[in-house]
């Protein structure tokens, strides 16, 4: 929008045609993004037109028999997996998404959920703190109690999941090579007659 008042005020000192060319950028720029945005969903497009338009989780919980049935996309941090005879539970704390599903900083919960997964799903691979984006359709809602609290919690039966893959850090100092030779700050330190 400021570019687009910025392109106004100047078409006065431009051209007509400087000024079309680039309001056409901006709009080719802007459509480029959305694209880019709503192409970045790890929720397949047939589960995602069946779901339930963004709803505050809270609100969630708090009507949970209102939308029972019907599919929400929730993201978290999973806390616990557990497997059962012919099912899997995992106890998720959710998190608003970032761009493309991603599930954001914890600092941002507003509660937590649980995806009951028919089947088995490896607790080495589904392990605790792992991000995880889940399509599913609501259960209902359930009390459980954390330290003296008692804690409201969604439950979802899994449509579909989608684990984030861990990013790991390098150390500070990988791939130093090209500037060892100040590492310790002296030139060619330890060695005095070349850099390797």
């Amino acid at each position: 929008m400021l570019l687009l008042f910025i392109v106004s005020n100047w078409g006065k000192a431009l051209s007509g045609h400087v000024v079309k060319i680039m309001r056409n950028l901006l709009i080719l720029i802007c459509l480029l993004s959305l694209i880019v945005m709503v192409s970045c969903t790890v929720i397949s497009r047939q589960v995602r037109s069946e779901a339930e338009n963004p709803v505050p989780f809270k609100t969630l919980i708090e009507e949970a028999d209102k939308y029972s049935g019907r599919t929400v996309i929730l993201g978290g941090y999973i806390l616990e997996t557990e497997n059962l005879v012919s099912l899997t539970t995992l106890k998720v704390l959710q998190v608003p998404f970032r761009v493309g599903e991603e599930p954001d900083l914890r600092d941002h919960s507003q509660g937590r959920f649980v995806v009951y997964h028919k089947g088995f799903l490896d607790p080495e691979v589904y392990a605790k703190d792992r991000a995880i984006t889940v399509a599913g359709r609501v259960i209902g809602s359930a009390v459980e109690k954390i330290g003296d609290e008692q804690v409201a919690y969604l439950e979802i039966e899994n449509r579909e999941i989608y684990l984030w893959p861990e990013y790991t850090n390098l150390p500070p100092y990988h791939n130093l090579r090209p500037y060892t030779r100040y590492w310790h700050g002296y030139p060619n330190y330890p060695y005095s007659f070349g850099y390797w």
